[in-house]
């Protein structure tokens, strides 16, 4: 009988430290799936085992993590050896870093939204102020953050920070950081698409066209000028257009501004993104 209460004493005292050790590993494990990055990171890494490329990777961040805000889309894209800013090395007179040059700045002008609401599809025009910034990490960066104030009739206003990159095909993405709405708009598109750039009728920058939602049935439409306050780095300019090589340059095909035909067809109203 001594013996048997031996051998269950040995058994209770070799269980303990096993117990322990289990309990630990379940602390890390719980850990890392209520931290929205590192489970990011561990599920990228389950997918592309190899690594993908940037834009890839991006897209299937934004794609599978639609609430994330723009510091843990940062914090995801250096997890991955990418970084915040965009680990691109542009060619001299790059298209597309000159686009990003003339997107950073600050715009307004009249924006009208389609939504969905009870089975209706709705749509409101405001006064909307667009400031897009360049991250500060690296002049060659082709995404950034911004904010947006709208203003209704009303007076009543809002103001939205976002997040926005340009792809490789020159289409812009706006991620708006509390609903995590993501708006793309076409580079290539004529119909629905955007013009960026000098407009030589009024002698001025303008920026008008679609954004359409990826992950909603919301659309956009802009109808917006630069502003002479400020460009992306914060410095005064003394027009309302871009100055140095991209001067007078254009992006996007689109070649009609309709927005005027939405906002006779919107009511009053400030919808929250």
């Amino acid at each position: 009988m001594k013996q048997i209460t031996k051998f269950l004493m040995v058994l209770a005292l070799v269980a303990v430290p096993v117990g322990f050790t289990s309990c630990d590993n379940e602390e890390e494990y719980h850990y890392y799936y209520n931290d929205l990055v590192t489970e990011a990171v561990r599920n990228y890494w389950y997918t592309y085992p190899s690594g993908a490329d940037y834009y890839t990777t991006r897209d299937w961040f934004l794609y599978h993590y639609p609430s994330a805000t723009a510091v843990e889309l940062a914090k995801f894209m250096e997890a991955v050896n990418y970084g915040y800013i965009d680990n691109y090395n542009p060619k001299e007179n790059d298209p597309l870093m000159a686009e990003v040059q003339m997107l950073t700045g600050e715009w307004a002008g009249d924006m009208t939204i389609y939504f969905d609401e009870k089975g209706k599809r709705m749509s409101q025009t405001f006064h909307a102020n667009m400031k897009f910034f360049q991250y500060e990490s690296s002049k060659n960066s082709l995404s950034g953050h911004g904010t947006e104030v709208d203003t209704a009739d009303n007076g009543a206003t809002q103001t939205l920070d976002f997040s926005w990159f340009v792809d490789k095909n020159g289409d812009i993405y706006i991620k708006y950081t509390k609903s995590g709405t993501i708006f793309r708009m076409d580079a290539k598109s004529s119909k629905k698409g955007f013009h960026l750039g000098y407009e030589k009728a009024k002698g001025y920058d303008t920026f008008y066209g679609y954004g359409v939602s990826t992950n909603t049935t919301d659309e956009f439409v802009i109808d917006l000028a630069r502003q002479a306050t400020s460009n992306g780095k914060g410095r005064m300019v003394k027009s309302r257009t871009a100055t140095g090589k991209i001067a007078g340059e254009v992006f996007g095909k689109a070649t009609l501004n309709d927005a005027a035909d939405h906002k006779a067809k919107a009511v009053s109203g400030l919808r929250e993104r």
